[in-house]
């Protein structure tokens, strides 16, 4: 039985009770019931502290951050970091939460907001339950099972992924315009508006899937015929998201397009498999479920999973894997009768498994050059929308009896919240890592006493940013942890993979001790971090060297145990590096080799195995040969390698210097080189291939065994 529409007034302070229950149970599935427990993070290790870098700099930078963030000023010394090649999304949550940080302090400030996006999604949810009809306890018990589905749970620490409150709107929407009617009104098409410009500021990936399923809804709605007029909303929501999107990302986009090959993110077509939709995981529950039997069913399923991916986010728990057989069932029977009519829901979950399938579109989108959205899995947060919409309307229409409603609606909320979580109360966890917090805010503020305000401190190993996977037993992203408990130091960490300052870091990041040293102190660096978990040898040799040279570490006793940090005398008059300097750019292979050959320009990083070492390359790349002091000549000695069907042309300005297809053949090419830098540009003439299995590089020939000699 459908329940009345309240009066206005009234379904707002519902909504805002639902919200705020949602809060709470979002502190108590944290067991955050203080302050203090809120400052507690619940993750310090790897993607979150991406997240809290993000939040505190846009604390720093609200104006910046709006605009799109091109720089960071706090990272990326002696200079700043260039940002401009890294997609920031949800500019206005995060400029939020670094104001918000200002009052509560960084993780209270995160986790508020996290918990302020279970709200929304829960109010969401309500408002157009209450639009459809429903009861109130249905549509507030269901509204609570959408919030902390195990999707938006696991994503809660992104402020990004977890804002999943346009969905149950952008379904009505839909729904509303793909069946005959009067035309929909301004009301529908400022709505269509407003979910779009907020998609298209927002998580590109939430973005790329509302337009897929809207753009699927605008099909479906022309293939019945629909007027144009009732069609209207949709038009517009494309339109706006698409316009939204590209205004929001035209950075990046542009960014990418220039340099493709060393982009920041860089896919690869096999991840378009690896990480796309698999319906059967609707049904698996995580490793970490509560029920110990169930989470032995998830290990087993991630061990023999083909390609490990990302998982356990679409389960829809017991509760949604019953309403989807019953909604399965329910088609079947209409498929029966006559006239045969798929319900939309089914027809949604048909479309997006048919596009987030391997092999399905996204991976011929994919293969096509649109790799960047790899994880088709993600779209698999619809289903649990469908379910619970079909769920609600279902039981709602089926309990006549008020208090057996009430009941159930509670009992089956508290069922299906009690699945889809893990345990996340119990406090050792958050204890450990607050600890560990602790240490380093006491650590950096100990150097910001020792140091000069703004001093610069250059951190070992240099790493690019983002995801640049673990080094040793250092995780990603731990440089950034003395930014974030840090005031007005500034760090090196932050480069981009292309940058040129992260050529000049890498170059001096190579040098022995004392070249090192005087290199930073050049510069203007005042301080040497090194994270000695990333060395072989816990870093041993350079710490001798250092020592050995009279530098001194800065306040020992209260380090992290991995932390090592020495102070540098930073030269009066700092010079600041020419990044345009040839010696700083990737050395082919000996670092100390001369004459040096370097990797100037579209070269893949260095191979090797017993017999050989090489480079491979896609269409062009340059190749540096620095001869200092110069020579009057000397003889490259390699071997071309690749596609035997193909031919690689090098070339010295306009002049060809050895045309040849790839083979055995070891080739030698005497030069006269110019003063400084030569310059070689080899050129494929050919197809290029892209060898999968997790490789994401698109190659067309190899350089193997290069070497220089000189009389």
């Amino acid at each position: 039985m459908s329940a009345p529409s309240p009066a206005r007034p009234i379904l707002w302070i519902q909504t805002v009770l639902v919200a705020m229950v949602a809060m709470l149970v979002a502190a108590g599935l944290f067991g955050r019931w203080s302050l203090e427990a809120w400052n507690q993070p619940h993750w310090l290790e790897g993607d979150p502290l991406e997240v809290y870098a993000r939040v505190k700099l846009a604390g720093e930078q609200p104006a910046a951050t709006l605009l799109g963030l091109g720089s960071v000023e706090a990272l990326g010394a002696p200079g700043r970091a260039d940002w401009t090649g890294y997609p920031v999304p949800d500019r206005i949550v995060f400029v939020l939460t670094g104001t918000l940080a200002a009052l509560t302090g960084l993780m209270a400030a995160v986790q508020l907001m996290s918990a302020a996006i279970f709200g929304l999604n829960a109010a969401s949810f309500f408002l157009c339950a209450r639009w459809l009809r429903w009861r109130w306890e249905w549509a507030a018990g269901l509204a609570l099972v959408f919030a902390f589905c195990t999707y938006n749970l696991r994503w809660g620490v992104t402020l990004s992924f977890s804002q999943t409150f346009t969905l149950p709107p952008l379904f009505l929407l839909c729904a509303r315009c793909c069946h005959r009617g009067i035309a929909l009104g301004w009301a529908s098409r400022l709505l269509a508006l407003g979910l779009a410009l907020w998609l298209a500021q927002g998580q590109p990936y939430l973005a790329y899937f509302a337009g897929v399923v809207s753009g699927g809804a605008l099909v479906l709605g022309l293939s019945r015929r629909i007027p144009r007029q009732r069609l209207t909303p949709l038009f517009w929501f494309l339109g706006a998201l698409l316009t939204g999107f590209l205004a929001c990302n035209a950075r990046t986009i542009i960014h990418r397009f220039d340099a493709a090959e060393t982009a920041p993110l860089v896919r690869s077509t096999s991840d378009l498999k690896t990480y796309a939709l698999r319906p059967l995981e609707w049904l698996v529950p995580p490793a970490d479920h509560r029920l110990p039997a169930l989470g032995r069913i998830g290990r087993a399923y991630f061990d023999h999973r083909e390609g490990h991916g990302e998982f356990f986010y679409n389960y829809l728990g017991v509760v949604g894997a019953v309403a989807l057989a019953w909604l399965l069932g329910h088609t079947v029977r209409r498929m029966l009768r006559r006239p045969r009519r798929i319900p939309d829901a089914v027809l949604g979950l048909l479309w997006i498994t048919a596009f987030g399938l391997a092999g399905g579109l996204n991976t011929w989108l994919g293969g096509a050059g649109l790799d960047i959205f790899r994880a088709a899995t993600r779209i698999g947060i619809y289903a649990q929308v469908w379910v619970l919409l079909f769920l609600g309307g279902s039981l709602g229409r089926l309990l006549q009896h008020r208090i057996a409603s009430h009941a159930l609606a509670l009992l089956l909320a508290g069922l299906a919240i009690w699945d889809q979580t893990p345990p996340l109360a119990d406090p050792s966890t958050r204890q450990a890592n607050h600890a560990r917090w602790q240490e380093y805010a006491t650590f950096t503020a100990n150097l910001e006493r020792a140091l000069p305000a703004g001093a610069m401190v250059f951190q070992l190993p240099v790493t690019a940013f983002p995801e640049s996977a673990r080094i040793g037993t250092m995780p990603d992203y731990e440089h950034l942890l003395p930014y974030l408990t840090s005031r007005s130091l500034r760090y090196s960490y932050g480069h981009l993979a292309d940058a040129p300052a992260l050529r000049w870091s890498r170059h001096v990041g190579r040098l022995p001790g004392p070249q090192l040293v005087a290199a930073l102190e050049q510069v203007g660096f005042a301080a040497l971090w090194i994270d000695t978990r990333a060395y072989p040898d816990q870093a041993t040799v350079l710490l001798q060297a250092l020592r050995a040279g009279g530098y001194v570490e800065i306040a020992p006793a209260t380090r992290p145990a991995p932390i090592r940090v020495f102070r540098l005398n930073p030269a009066p008059s700092p010079r600041v590096p020419d990044l345009a300097d040839p010696r700083y750019q990737e050395p082919w292979d000996d670092p100390a080799a001369q004459p040096l050959l370097l990797a100037l320009a579209g070269w893949h990083p260095l191979e090797q195995n017993q017999t050989g070492r090489w480079r491979w390359a896609a269409r062009a790349a340059t190749l540096g040969l620095l001869t200092e002091p110069a020579v009057s000549q000397a003889t490259l000695r390699f071997k071309i390698g690749g596609p035997a069907t193909s031919v690689v042309v090098v070339r010295r300005g306009e002049q060809e210097l050895l045309r040849t297809a790839p083979g055995d053949k070891i080739h030698l090419l005497h030069l006269s080189p110019d003063s400084g830098l030569t310059q070689l540009t080899f050129q494929l003439e050919g197809a290029t291939f892209r060898p999968g299995d997790h490789d994401p590089r698109e190659l067309g020939f190899m350089v193997e065994n290069l070497s220089v000699s000189v009389p």
